[in-house]
């Protein structure tokens, strides 16, 4: 069960380059009805909430986060022609940086504010056309949702990794200062353990939310102040060095505050999460077929509705009495699931 746990968490960490998209003051909040769900595969591909493939991104070599602001989207990644830029609402837009515009970049987090696009290509932050390099990271290994901005404030989290000297990983927080970009060590319950930041959330300019893990234990860092989730079982204390529960995104939504991941069950499988200002709710769609595991994945707000992305594993019965291993890719506003993907390696998702 831990190998193929491990396995799943490797493709998690393949699969999701995502920095959780907020809307800072949106000037118009759509109805219900009136909102799109873009969904984005790696390869580049746009699907809508219905399963239709709405775009084939030109170009595109490999796709890491899509967000949106009012009718537009935007779209890291990594251009075949070896430039540095983003896409929008389909188009590619290059950044003309001088001494880096021709080499081969690969955006690995995209955010925006105002008229600004705010871009992590490591080991900067690019600004528009301006370049803003980060102190000290030579270890760096960025979030799955790495950037955040909010009022003009960008904010870059994720692990600073010493596997050299054996000393355990550390996560950080990247913030603005004097041009460049200033780096904190997020605390941790004791020194012998590892810190991990998988996602960020910024809001009210100067306030952020990190999600991820310390130890074995499932944490968000609140403007650095770590809390320790609680979890619903109790499982063995592994031999490795595998969480028993973590947080793989974060938002907040009208004064409450919100993480999503999984906690490992009594039998070692995942179980998708929602702690809900700290405390665990689980997250399952009613079915008869035997759940393998489940994780959730992504968070976004709209308005004052939340959108959370999960995977559902399980076993189908087929028409002869044998089964088969099928996943479920699942969208969920609020309590509600409102789009079910189960062909499409979908890595994130935009409402607009």
């Amino acid at each position: 069960m831990r190998t193929l746990k491990i396995q799943i968490l490797l493709i998690i960490g393949v699969f999701f380059f995502l920095a959780s998209c907020e809307h800072d003051d949106p000037n118009v909040v759509k109805r219900r009805g009136e909102r799109q769900v873009y969904v984005l595969t790696s390869e580049g591909h746009i699907y809508d909430l219905m399963g239709d493939r709405i775009m084939e991104l030109p170009n595109c070599e490999y796709a890491s986060e899509i967000i949106s602001d009012g009718d537009d989207y935007f779209v890291s990644g990594k251009s075949t022609k070896g430039k540095v830029g983003y896409w929008k609402n389909g188009k590619w837009n290059t950044l003309h940086i001088d001494f880096i515009d021709s080499v081969n970049h690969e955006t690995q987090g995209i955010a925006k504010w105002d008229y600004y696009i705010y871009l992590f290509d490591y080991p900067y932050i690019l600004k528009n056309s301006g370049i803003f390099p980060l102190d000290d990271c030579e270890d760096f290994n960025p979030a799955g949702r790495c950037l955040a901005v909010s009022n003009g404030k960008c904010y870059l989290t994720g692990m600073e990794y010493h596997g050299d000297d054996n000393r355990p990983n550390d996560a950080v927080l990247y913030y603005e200062h004097k041009g460049r970009y200033a780096k904190a060590i997020l605390p941790k319950p004791s020194d012998d353990v590892s810190g991990h930041a998988t996602a960020i959330y910024a809001y009210d300019t100067v306030h952020t939310i990190v999600g991820g893990h310390v130890g074995f234990e499932p944490c968000i860092w609140i403007d650095q102040q770590l809390q320790v989730l609680p979890r619903t079982f109790n499982p063995p204390t592994p031999e490795v060095d595998i969480p028993l529960g973590h947080v793989s995104s974060v938002a907040r939504l009208n004064g409450h505050v919100y993480a999503c991941g999984y906690e490992d069950g009594d039998d070692g499988n995942m179980h998708a999460v929602l702690w809900v200002d700290g405390e665990p709710r689980h997250v399952l769609t009613p079915r008869q077929e035997k759940i393998r595991f489940s994780f959730a994945e992504e968070l976004i707000t709209y308005g004052d509705d939340l959108y959370m992305l999960t995977f559902e594993c399980y076993d189908k019965k087929l028409a002869n009495g044998e089964t088969e291993v099928e996943i479920d890719i699942l969208i969920w506003m609020n309590d509600r699931v409102i789009a079910k993907y189960n062909d499409i390696d979908v890595i994130n998702f935009a409402v607009l």
